[in-house]
């Protein structure tokens, strides 16, 4: 296959997988007469199935006149109200309100994009030439208005939608696409058309607000509107770089006069408490991409516009990923998890083969209005801009080895919402197979969850017993709550019915002490079979207390004959399984980590069980997750692809989230780090053989109960029924 057949394949593959593309290179996409009309005779627009935008300079009129003219109107200033004067500046003050509607086919656009295409002039990049001899182009930039871009279009539109329905929004977006400049244009609307209103810009970083930032072009755009229109307003003379106001002092009375309405910046800087009282129109949070503790900060300033179920007020969050040791993972949990925060929430036809009922923020992708790739009415050309892309990042491909250089290329100009979410360093893991293994899992969910039991084990006269649970395996990633987490034991592979064998099976557990958590913490605990290397059994929950998880831990690991290490920095556990009798299934301080020096002997605490998680430990058992992740999985068949890793196996979508999303410096990963204490144990048993022994306790199957799922009778699968230990296997 050629270079360039292969650029096509990967760009028909895209249109394929994302619904949004496969949608916009569609011939049976309608123009704005073929759209069904509200009751203002302005079509109903679906942000997620965009139609052709056509004749759009009809809503740019007074950037038009502008640009030809050098003003806005050449009437006579004339106060009276029924002055031609008056009555022009009074409808393009509606327009910037009300938004603006053509009667023929009912295109429209809202007043916040009218007031961004009308009287916000920005720095835009204007090409000068092309090479001859290369694709490259020169350009300037150039300080004039804005383009109709289908992606503003969508935009605007997407904001309209979730403040008529009292809701906030979300954007994740790639780079270039003047988001600083459409979110500075929303405040300057309020301050000039919205009297008393607020309107706040929040960051993390004083320089995420001034020096070419958010609040830099809010007050460009104000000095242009001041000098060209009659809007200007008086302004406080205590006017700072981070607070404007429009208001005045009665030189006799004293008593502030004036519209009343405010821009103001505020910088967080680690303390979301100061994101309280912001009772704005809006309220912008700026460079969301690189926001600590964004969520805290988003629900500490939530009651500022909300009362119980009106909202008086939106909230904004924008940004992009690919920043290195930027806090991420606030923008992630509200793009992804939109209902939990009350932001407006519209189908995922962003990300390859998402599921049908997946929800999420806005999106915009690099294919949408990508410079030299739409036409003149906006709309984006994206089958072109995708090739585009894709020899971009076959040329970074070729140019460099350093595999943090195409995680920057994907991150900066993402084609979907997971590739905004990378992140340059922490991706120790293979960020994009696992993506891929999580969306065939979730698009074909009856390939492996009609696998997978969902019980809780219960202890009936000193037998445990498997019994289908009635509370549900925790899939959300990260977790929003700290309550309602019991979760429940899901089991993929059963063990042998009869007898298993010792050393067969491990365990792995991440635990915790308190009964309350002030965190979303949970505890985990993985079981995997030493002999296919593949993860067969986990439970991940919180329980209400700490000794609840620890009984559930016990129980799992008889069921399986498992050894198990854990974390012993908590102290917990130990004292549990001592009480129970039970250390014995509890792994010896695996000696490997003293022979490779990566922990040191300690005198303080329990040295005999379970594994210290140092900085040092959890490094290693991070790259033993990724050599696990990359290794040929086990074939039961002969003449398998061997191309299949054991990565291709894990059915957990919770823990695939985790590994993509990991991040050394934020968040909670607690089936990494169980996983990680699987692996341990894993390299510390390495010539240790599968051997058979009778079991030393009640079989938890003697009289094995029928599982049901769905409805459908089922039966507990017996992998191993003619297993032959490995200790036999050298003997034959």
């Amino acid at each position: 296959m050629s270079k360039k057949e292969d650029i096509q394949r990967q760009v028909y593959d895209l249109i394929d997988e994302i619904p949004i593309l496969s949608y916009m290179t569609s011939l049976d996409r309608p123009y704005a007469d073929m759209i069904p009309r509200d009751d203002q005779g302005r079509i109903k627009v679906d942000v997620t199935r965009p139609h052709i935008l056509k004749d759009m300079d009809y809503f740019r009129p007074a950037a038009i006149h502008f640009q030809k003219h050098g003003c806005y109107t050449h009437l006579m200033p004339n106060p009276h109200p029924k002055s031609d004067y008056m009555k022009f500046w009074l409808e393009e003050i509606r327009r910037c309100k009300e938004g603006y509607v053509r009667k023929e086919d009912g295109e429209w656009v809202s007043g916040y994009y009218y007031w961004y295409l009308n009287y916000c002039p920005i720095m835009k990049t204007v090409i000068l030439e092309e090479s001859d001899d290369s694709d490259l182009k020169r350009a300037d930039r150039v300080f004039t208005f804005p383009d109709v871009w289908d992606s503003d279009y969508l935009y605007f539109h997407y904001l309209e939608q979730a403040e008529q329905r009292g809701l906030h929004a979300v954007v994740l977006k790639t780079r270039g696409r003047g988001f600083s400049y459409k979110g500075g244009s929303t405040m300057d609307r309020n301050y000039y058309h919205v009297p008393q209103s607020k309107s706040y810009a929040l960051a993390s970083e004083g320089e995420y607000l001034k020096g070419d930032a958010i609040l830099d072009k809010a007050w460009d755009v104000m000095d242009f509107v001041d000098e060209y229109t009659p809007w200007k307003k008086a302004r406080d003379e205590k006017d700072t770089a981070m607070h404007r106001r429009a208001s005045y002092k009665d030189p006799k009375t004293k008593v502030v006069k004036g519209y009343k309405s405010e821009i103001i910046g505020v910088t967080l800087k680690n303390q979301p408490e100061r994101a309280r009282g912001k009772r704005g129109k809006v309220i912008l949070f700026e460079e969301a991409g690189k926001f600590p503790h964004l969520l805290k900060a988003w629900s500490i300033a939530r009651p500022s516009v909300e009362q119980g179920n009106v909202t008086f007020g939106t909230m904004i969050a924008f940004g992009t990923g690919g920043t290195e040791g930027a806090d991420f993972e606030g923008i992630r949990t509200l793009f992804s998890q939109p209902e939990g925060y009350r932001i407006y929430a519209i189908r995922n036809v962003f990300d390859q083969n998402a599921p049908e009922d997946s929800l999420c923020g806005w999106y915009c992708g690099e294919y949408f209005n990508r410079e030299g790739h739409y036409d003149k009415d906006g709309n984006s050309d994206v089958f072109s801009a995708l090739v585009e892309i894709i020899e971009e990042r076959e040329k970074v491909k070729k140019a460099t080895t350093d595999p943090n250089a195409m995680i920057q290329e994907r991150a900066d100009r993402s084609i979907t919402p997971q590739e905004a979410m990378m992140r340059r360093e922490g991706s120790i893991f293979p960020v994009e197979d696992l993506k891929v293994q999580r969306s065939e899992v979730e698009a074909h969910p009856a390939r492996w969850t009609d696998r997978i039991f969902n019980v809780d084990l219960v202890n009936r006269n000193g037998q445990i017993e498997l019994r289908p649970s009635d509370n549900y395996p925790i899939k959300e990633f990260p977790v929003r709550d700290n309550f309602g987490l019991h979760g429940c034991v899901e089991i993929f592979e059963h063990p042998p019915e009869d007898e298993v064998p010792a050393n067969m099976y491990i365990a792995g557990v991440d635990p915790y002490d308190d009964d309350v958590s002030t965190t979303a913490s949970l505890g985990s605990c993985i079981i995997m079979n030493r002999i296919t290397n593949r993860i067969v059994a986990e439970y991940t929950g919180r329980p209400a207390t700490a000794e609840k998880f620890y009984e559930i831990c016990y129980r799992l690991i008889k069921y399986y004959n498992a050894r198990c290490n854990y974390e012993n920095n908590k102290k917990g556990m130990f004292s549990y399984f001592e009480k129970r009798n039970a250390l014995y299934l509890l792994a010896d301080t695996p000696k490997i980590l003293k022979d490779m020096q990566i922990m040191k002997t300690s005198t303080f605490g329990n040295t005999a069980k379970g594994t210290n998680a140092t900085k040092s430990v959890n490094a290693w058992a991070r790259s033993l997750i990724k050599s696990w992740l990359l290794d040929t999985a086990y074939s039961e068949e002969e003449g398998q692809d061997h191309d299949r890793l054991n990565l291709h196996t894990i059915w957990n979508t919770a823990l695939l989230k985790e590994l993509e999303m990991y991040n050394p410096n934020f968040g909670n990963y607690d089936r990494i780090s169980a996983l990680g204490m699987v692996l341990i144990l894993k390299e510390d048993m390495f010539k240790m053989d599968v051997v058979d022994e009778p079991r030393t306790y009640p079989s938890f199957f003697d009289s094995r109960p029928s599982m049901r799922r769905n409805g459908h009778r089922r039966e507990p699968k017996q992998l191993f029924s003619g297993y032959t230990p490995v200790h036999m296997r050298h003997k034959k």
